[in-house]
């Protein structure tokens, strides 16, 4: 069976559908990915053939123009109550639809020289549902985001509506139960999703080499990771590093402060107990880890829920400030802004016993769910 997996090209949003693309290949499927930007490189260091459906397009534009509307300098926020509101709802599905109107050209003609048997696309891009719709084959929607509402291929196709005429489609697509790789316990209103085990992939090992030795030992005291993601650092989130590095050396832990290729000019100066890494993969490290500071990536929050490791969620953008509520809510993690974020803060973290009791509840959730392995399985049957 011929499988085009469609997603958005971010890290995150590639990433999170690499297992279920591995295990569709392994059980002898054609797998090929499509979307739009640089970001789609990821798919070939994952082992996977991808097109670009735009390469001569400029896909940061509409950001650009939203932050400029918006008065905002950096990312986009949404949801920053902990809510899913309608107002912010409303936002996304406008940008996301404007940004799969950009690929579809593309899409349309990559659907009819390659004419796939079944499409998987994540929640943001709606250009799998316009193929599927096309064909008339079946659609898989893979949701691994929080923050998303259930009906988003319905929204996404009335924020397109222009390009489905312009293509002649109106009917829908054979919709296959959704896939989610979220807990139930932390995403209720997705009861009626095929539950699919998150496996945090977070990169090409290709980035980093050989894993350093000190990843290999035991820690002797508390491991601590510190990371921000890909897009924060770019959009003034090292500020927080000077004041809180001036008080980690009080905390009896070891620091990991991973923050990718930043510039190491824009590090201040860091304490004995802390280490600074580059990029790391965040499944290699977190095993290791007593509690992780991060920006609310769902990415990384979804590594830490598997990893069963205590959150301290500082937000920036994006669905981030969803995702540090409810990991709060849920009790195994704290959601906290710049000036919270401090060393006795992460000491509290550290010496709970209830965060790391729920941290390993919503663990043992997650090692419950079916692999993708299985999930891949079941697809085959449904779409037989």
């Amino acid at each position: 069976m011929r499988i085009l997996i469609c997603t958005y090209s971010t890290a995150s949003d590639i990433f999170a559908t690499v297992p279920l693309a591995w295990a569709l290949r392994s059980a002898g499927h054609e797998v090929l990915y499509a979307g739009g930007g640089d970001g789609m490189r990821e798919c070939a260091k994952a082992g996977f053939p991808y097109v670009d459906l735009a390469p001569d397009v400029d896909l940061t534009e509409p950001f650009r123009r939203r932050a400029e509307q918006t008065g905002t300098s950096g990312q986009l926020v949404w949801y920053r109550s902990g809510v899913i509101e309608e107002a912010d709802v409303s936002s996304a599905v406008t940008l996301f639809g404007e940004l799969s109107d950009l690929v579809a050209p593309g899409a349309v003609s990559l659907a009819r020289r390659w004419r796939p048997e079944l499409v998987v696309s994540t929640d943001i891009q709606g250009s799998g549902p316009l193929i599927a719709s096309l064909l008339s084959v079946p659609l898989v929607p893979l949701s691994h985001l929080l923050a998303l509402v259930p009906d988003m291929v319905e929204r996404l196709r009335g924020a397109m509506a222009a390009t489905y005429d312009h293509y002649g489609v109106s009917g829908a697509p054979r919709l296959v139960q959704p896939v989610r790789t979220t807990p139930l316990s932390m995403n209720p209103q997705r009861s009626d999703h095929l539950p699919m085990r998150h496996i945090p992939y977070n990169g090409s090992y290709l980035d980093v080499g050989s894993l350093p030795d000190w990843l290999m030992r035991e820690p002797r005291r508390h491991r601590v990771l510190l990371t921000l993601g890909t897009f924060v650092p770019k959009y003034g989130g090292l500020a927080v590093l000077p004041e809180l590095m001036d008080q980690l050396e009080s905390v009896d832990a070891e620091f990991v402060l991973a923050l990718g290729d930043v510039d190491q000019e824009q590090i201040p100066p860091v304490p004995s107990n802390v280490r600074l890494e580059g990029w790391l993969p965040l499944n290699a490290v977190l095993g290791s880890c007593s509690t992780v500071v991060h920006h609310g990536g769902s990415g990384t929050t979804l590594a830490a829920l598997c990893a069963g490791v205590p959150q301290i969620i500082l937000a920036h953008g994006a669905d981030q400030h969803f995702n540090a509520h409810v990991v709060a809510r849920r009790g195994l993690g704290v959601a906290a802004d710049r000036t919270q974020l401090t060393a006795e803060l992460i000491a509290r973290a550290l010496a709970s016993p209830e965060l790391a009791r729920t941290a390993a509840e919503v663990q043992e959730e997650i090692q419950a769910m079916p692999t993708p392995r299985e999930t891949a399985a079941l697809l085959e049957d449904i779409v037989k």
